[in-house]
């Protein structure tokens, strides 16, 4: 019978975890053997962020592995929840029994586990005994962790986890253990669920090794798991945004130059250091915000790279971008100013320059089905359903771009700016949203392709001279969209009539009065001057 002691380790090898794991009790300083007590020391750590290559960083986690000969070993992906019928039935019978009692204790819960042979019966005595106790402490915890206790309906999901895990991966290693060869370890990398990371938990309480890598940085190790800091190794940068683990060691390696090159745009090129490289943000999620503007300055923010205007920030793998999203009723008496206004910006490669209507097309297939199979079960669009469904219009665009769309698709679907019509409801707003958003006009596309987020931002500039058929709602429904996606947008009705203000609710966009109104003032056009004198600025 074996009584173990884990003592935290205060300090250690970063580089060198592997080696160390193959002989954790090879040092007689630190390891003692009296009578049946093992006192010896216990490894939990993490790593916190990534290299700046990530090829190296999983590098380093497979090195650390295949160093160990075996004692350090994946549990990220690997977590098996198969639990056989009579088992999974004499839980359910016992949390029956939890219900009625109003909530067994952590003490009672883990006697009717054991009693109904929901732990395993281990040869080893002291082994055995402290499978329970390390699991009434964790449930102890748990239990504290929550208002309700262990009514929470957190409780019985982890508590079913525990109970799986313990018998499919705790059991098997210590059926084989040999103290001699010391005791074995377990590396998680990245995010996990609550289930996990109580089960992290009870492996490091129970007093085996724990190896986190934590590339973003989360909380949850240094509070579940009490890493300390000295416990806790720093890498150069953390990153949101968790690729998968790699089966095995990447078989390629960054070139000295490649390095430095990784190097300098971790030093230039953060979120904070407005030194952005071209598209740096292009896998970046958009979080649009309409700046309040005068006329004269909607048209001189326009002008203005998105990092110079306020409130522009880049933070958790978004770009907040201020925008302008307004309309001019009427016309400047000054047409002169007017006019030069109006060019700065219709000049201009990213602006798209709108004077008839419709300019879109209105989808009239149902969409119900589409939409319906594309929500989580909160309710909300998942952009990943939505990109994976052969329905998908946007396949053909970059990644990253086809994430912000459908990002956007659901912001507009989940709040709706559009005005509800006679007789509609809420999800018929909402299904008309998602079916017109689905095909975005050609020119949103190209606009959006060559938007880098902190720089110029492309406008969509309408002059309504009511020559023909109106703007419509799935006009509205398209400009709605482009708001979201950061685009700055300018309407003008020279004669002060309503347009836009049919279809999208009031205070959405700023409302200008000008000092006139034309019936007679047709789009003008820069003269053949003033476009030979562009091309020399």
């Amino acid at each position: 019978m074996v009584n173990l002691n884990p003592i935290r380790m205060k300090s250690w090898d970063s580089s060198n975890i592997g080696l160390w794991l193959k002989d954790s009790l090879g040092d007689p300083s630190q390891v003692t053997l009296d009578g049946e007590n093992l006192k010896y020391p216990q490894l939990v750590c993490q790593y916190i962020g990534m290299s700046l290559d990530e090829d190296e960083y999983f590098s380093i986690l497979h090195t650390q592995v295949n160093e160990s000969s075996g004692k350090l070993s994946i549990l990220t992906g690997v977590l098996n929840k198969e639990i056989s019928p009579e088992k999974l039935r004499a839980l359910n019978q016992l949390f029956d029994m939890h219900r009625k009692e109003k909530g067994l204790s952590p003490n009672r819960m883990v006697a009717f586990l054991d009693g109904y042979s929901l732990l395993p019966n281990l040869k080893d005595l002291g082994l055995n005994r402290r499978i329970r106790t390390v699991l009434i402490d964790l449930l102890k915890k748990l239990q504290n962790s929550y208002t309700e206790g262990t009514l929470h309906h957190e409780f019985r999901r982890i508590t079913t986890d525990l109970v799986k895990w313990i018998f499919n991966h705790v059991e098997p290693v210590l059926e084989k253990i040999n103290f001699e060869q010391g005791l074995p370890a377990f590396l998680w990398y990245g995010s996990a669920t609550p289930s996990e990371k109580w089960f992290l938990t009870y492996l490091a309480d129970f007093g085996l090794h724990v190896v986190i890598f934590n590339p973003s940085d989360e909380s949850w190790p240094k509070s579940l798991l009490a890493i300390a800091d000295d416990l806790s190794f720093r890498l150069p940068k953390v990153s949101q945004d968790i690729k998968p683990l790699p089966d095995e060691m990447p078989k390629i390696a960054g070139t000295v130059a490649f390095k430095a090159t990784q190097e300098i745009n971790e030093l230039l090129h953060h979120e904070d250091s407005g030194l952005y490289k071209p598209f740096q943000f292009k896998a970046y999620s958009i979080n649009s915000i309409r700046l309040k503007t005068t006329e004269d300055e909607a048209f001189l923010i326009s002008k203005e790279r998105a990092m110079i205007r306020p409130h522009f920030q880049v933070s958790n793998r978004q770009v907040t971008i201020p925008v302008v999203f307004a309309k001019l009723l009427g016309i400047d008496k000054n047409r002169k100013r007017f006019w030069n206004n109006v060019h700065s910006l219709t000049e201009r490669d990213d602006t798209q320059v709108i004077r008839q209507f419709p300019f879109t097309k209105e989808q009239k297939t149902n969409q119900l089905f589409h939409y319906r199979d594309a929500l989580k079960a909160d309710g909300m669009l998942d952009p990943e359903k939505m990109k994976a469904a052969n329905w998908w219009t946007y396949d053909k665009l970059p990644l990253g771009t086809q994430t912000v769309i459908g990002e956007t698709i659901a912001k507009h679907v989940s709040e709706p700016i559009l005005i509800r019509q006679s007789n509609e409801t809420l999800e018929d707003l909402q299904l008309y949203a998602f079916a017109q958003s689905m095909v975005l006009p050609d020119f949103v596309i190209r606009l959006l392709q060559t938007f880098d987020y902190p720089q110029f931002v492309p406008t969509i500039f309408i002059y309504n001279e009511e020559n023909g058929p109106e703007l419509s709602r799935t006009d509205a429904n398209a400009l709605c969209m482009m708001h979201h996606l950061g685009l700055d947008i300018v309407i003008v009705n020279p004669k002060g009539h309503l347009d836009i203000e049919k279809w999208v609710q009031e205070g959405t966009f700023d409302i200008h009065w000008m000092d006139d109104r034309s019936f007679n003032d047709p789009f003008k056009e820069p003269s053949v001057v003033q476009k030979i004198f562009k091309k020399f600025l």
